[in-house]
């Protein structure tokens, strides 16, 4: 007799097969990617530490994006998503890969962050005054406590989801709702600190009490993106079945969503450093606005908003599979370069340089979220059999 049950069959009980060729390519770019960048090291070090970190921040961003979107949904008590709630889960299972991402910054934070640097805080009153939170032990501190955080809730958020295909209880559901509203506190909190000291810092005269919930803007529409584009492409490859169009069209009014919201913050920092004209508050957009850098700054507004706006703005747009993954692609690609345009002016303002050490850290650690992800997909049942609210998203507006 078969081992499968007549309402569970294989294609529930499993995960899916990742082509071979797909695994191997992302082992060759991770290694090419990251090794260019470890030799950039030693021959344009602020290139590279800039590149690490830009990307680092991204993928991280999407990697805890999916936990903080399966957050959300537990508490809400949300089950239109349960179809595909193995992709932010998966995605979610590269926090730890990204943590280590970010650690591999600490022994050059003298190279990357001005206040940093030897002897800085001696002359530069402000930044002296700054000097019992801007110090080296403490940023050190900071990051470990905050990437351990969210390291052990993205376990926890995983490992009680896989309990529930295996014991079906549904005081596990429950356990799911109480362990995220926490993760969503501490999160918030600890957040909002990674931004201000991991970016914010880079130019450390300048601040924006907006800052943090602008990246987090930024984080839920980029990781949106990413999950509308795996589940696609999952559907695609006969992995995800169940996916619906009404699916689509909910993930479509999230990306339209969380792309205004973005705009909103954007204009709102913008708007607020401009009429108030404080030069230690415009200095940041002086140098983003000449030269080289202006076409960045507008572009990021265009592929951040102004496109995705347009494009989505029609009912069948966002029920369109094709169209949705085009759409994906631009808000990628625009989030990144919003990223690039907070790390790296503040070091380079004499324009933009894009070469080998940003191209190699995007493609290197792309590859390994790529990697991670994959790793999870093929180690896990791709339908949640066990949460209880898996009938209501098969069934989602049918």
């Amino acid at each position: 007799m078969s081992a499968e049950t007549h309402d569970e069959p294989a294609a529930l009980t499993s995960g899916f097969e990742v082509p071979p060729a797909v695994h191997r390519a992302a082992q060759v770019l991770a290694g090419v990617g990251l090794g260019i960048l470890v030799a950039g090291l030693a021959i344009a070090r602020e290139r590279a530490l800039a590149s690490l970190l830009t990307s680092g921040f991204y993928f991280l961003c999407l990697g805890l994006g999916g936990a903080v979107f399966l957050a959300l949904m537990y508490v809400a008590n949300a089950g239109w998503f349960t179809v595909f709630k193995r992709v932010p889960e998966a995605f979610a299972a590269y926090v730890p890969w990204g943590a280590v991402s970010i650690l591999a910054l600490l022994p050059f934070v003298a190279s990357l962050y001005p206040w940093a640097k030897p002897g800085v805080m001696e002359t530069d009153h402000l930044l002296h005054e700054k000097a019992a939170f801007l110090n080296v032990p403490f940023f050190a501190v900071r990051m470990v406590v905050m990437l351990a955080l969210w390291t052990g809730f993205t376990w926890m958020l995983r490992r009680i989801s896989l309990r529930q295909d295996a014991e079906r209880s549904p005081e596990l559901a429950g356990r799911n709702v109480r362990v995220s509203a926490l993760f969503l506190v501490v999160f918030a909190l600890t957040f909002c600190l990674a931004a201000f000291d991991w970016l914010m810092t880079l130019e450390p005269h300048w601040f924006s009490t907006i800052y943090a919930l602008y990246n987090f803007a930024g984080l839920l529409s980029s990781t949106v993106c990413a999950m509308t584009v795996a589940a696609i492409l999952l559907h695609r490859a006969g992995a995800l079945p169940q996916l619906n169009t009404s699916h689509l069209h909910d993930l479509g009014k999230l990306m339209f969503a969380f792309a205004t919201l973005w705009a909103y913050l954007w204009f709102s920092q913008y708007l607020l450093i401009w009429y108030a004209n404080i030069p230690e508050e415009t200095v940041y957009f002086i140098t983003r606005t000449h030269g080289t850098w202006a076409v960045a700054f507008y572009a990021n507004v265009v592929l951040n908003w102004a496109l995705p706006f347009v494009l989505l703005l029609p009912r069948p747009a966002k029920r369109n599979p094709s169209h949705l993954l085009r759409v994906a692609a631009i808000l990628l690609v625009g989030r990144w370069l919003d990223l690039y345009l907070m790390v790296v002016p503040g070091g380079q303002p004499d324009g933009v340089a894009l070469g080998v050490f940003e191209l190699a850290g995007f493609v290197g650690m792309a590859a390994l979220f790529t990697l991670a992800v994959t790793r999870t997909v093929r180690s896990t049942p791709m339908v949640p059999v066990g949460d209880p609210y898996l009938v209501e998203s098969l069934h989602h507006h049918t």
